[in-house]
């Protein structure tokens, strides 16, 4: 017999949604949030940052200028932020805050999204900003 944490395991490996049964929803990053509403389905995040407003969290969108394409133009963006505070937009590791230097914690989150789309999001699934 298969456990829910299986088959919620199973389903993502499918990519078929949630396997669970009955009512159920999955949270399968666990942070809280059910992956329909969850910004960032695949990371724990459970403070929901989204610091540019698209419904794509902070810890899964380096897309900043919303063309669904992470790319030279973004890393751009991201570049004149480093080493800055004030840049909470271009920060990928909690605690996310205006306070906070965007860091090469940050640039690690970003050179693996690079040349990828941002997301995913369950809040705007299928959409450019976060597919």
């Amino acid at each position: 017999m298969k456990t829910i944490a299986t088959m919620a395991l199973m389903s993502l490996l499918v990519g078929a949604g949630p396997a669970l049964g009955g009512n159920e929803v999955c949270d399968c990053d666990a942070d809280g949030v059910v992956d329909t509403n969850d910004n960032c389905s695949i990371v724990h995040n459970p403070a929901q940052d989204d610091s540019d407003g698209d419904n794509c969290g902070n810890l899964c969108d380096a897309d900043y200028n919303q063309n669904g394409l992470v790319s030279i133009t973004d890393f751009g963006q991201f570049a004149i932020c480093f080493g800055m505070t004030g840049c909470a937009g271009k920060q990928h590791v909690e605690p996310i805050s205006d306070a906070n230097i965007v860091n090469i914690a940050d640039f690690g989150y970003f050179a693996s999204a690079f040349g990828g789309t941002p997301g995913p999001s369950g809040t705007t699934a299928g959409t450019v900003a976060c597919p």
